[in-house]
């Protein structure tokens, strides 16, 4: 079976506002979802930019189809309020290349968490040419 490596880098969320939100001593992490509803979830980073560099593998029955679905979630440690921050965003595996890392943001309220998409054993060797017949009435 296919397999889809994400790797997770880190985020910068520093254009929140807490304030808003009620967040003091903020603490954040991503849940990333595969086929089958199979779930990672990183380790829990301290502050607005927190840095995780984790990964986990999928194993992706149908890449034209199956999507991964992204969360993010942020604590106050003051207070204790866990809430989800932004909304679940997901992401289409057809036009991934084989081998090849691309880069995916997980875009939140006041920044993104950064994550990379590499499809293992699946996708296109390389990129299609760029149609630009478009051009052609110039």
């Amino acid at each position: 079976m296919p397999q889809l490596r994400v790797y997770i880098t880190a985020c910068n969320i520093k254009k929140l506002d807490v304030k808003f939100y009620g967040i003091e001593k903020p603490r954040a992490w991503v849940t990333v979802t595969g086929p089958g509803d199979v779930k990672y979830t990183t380790k829990v980073g301290i502050g607005l930019d927190p840095e995780w560099e984790e990964e986990t593998f999928f194993t992706i029955a149908d890449p034209a189809t199956e999507k991964i679905e992204a969360e993010f979630f942020i604590k106050c440690e003051k207070n204790g309020v866990e809430q989800q921050l932004g909304d679940k965003q997901s992401f289409a595996l057809n036009k991934l290349l084989k081998d090849k890392a691309t880069y995916k943001g997980l875009v939140v309220p006041g920044g993104k968490a950064d994550m990379m998409f590499t499809a293992i054993d699946f996708g296109d060797e390389e990129a299609a040419d760029e149609d630009d017949a478009f051009m052609d009435f110039l």
